[in-house]
């Protein structure tokens, strides 16, 4: 934190597939040296398979020396395994939301896993994750 002001970065759609390890690594090692905390915002995997979770891991564990904090997307909802990708990235030291909020530096931080997919007639189909 410099200055009182804490720099937030944070992204989505990372998409991890099952080669993807390296693909974020030079991003997130320029993020750590410029933000104090990274928001990692939905769809973290293709497909949500605890293979592709495993790759994202491995980056950020190589790479992410900032706290983290994640919430899970609907393409992580895809395979049926929303909680295991959720536990490996917990493990890998990911502040993974599901409807709590945490606090760092008096800024405070709530996280919900959800899908924009409207209402009655207008709902869409779910793409991952049920409706």
């Amino acid at each position: 934190m410099a200055n009182g002001t804490l720099r937030i970065a944070a992204t989505a759609d990372l998409h991890y597939g099952k080669h993807s390890r390296g693909k974020m690594q030079e991003a997130f090692t320029e993020i750590s040296g410029n933000a104090d905390v990274l928001l990692l915002c939905g769809d973290l995997t293709e497909y949500g398979l605890p293979e592709e979770a495993e790759e994202l891991a491995a980056d950020i564990r190589s790479a992410v020396k900032i706290p983290c904090i994640g919430v899970i997307g609907n393409h992580d909802y895809e395979s049926g395994h929303p909680e295991t990708v959720a536990n490996i990235l917990d493990q890998t030291g990911v502040i993974m939301l599901n409807g709590e909020a945490i606090e760092i530096a008096g800024v405070g931080f709530a996280g919900i896993s959800g899908f924009g997919g409207g209402f009655g007639r207008r709902v869409r189909n779910a793409l991952g994750d049920p409706l």
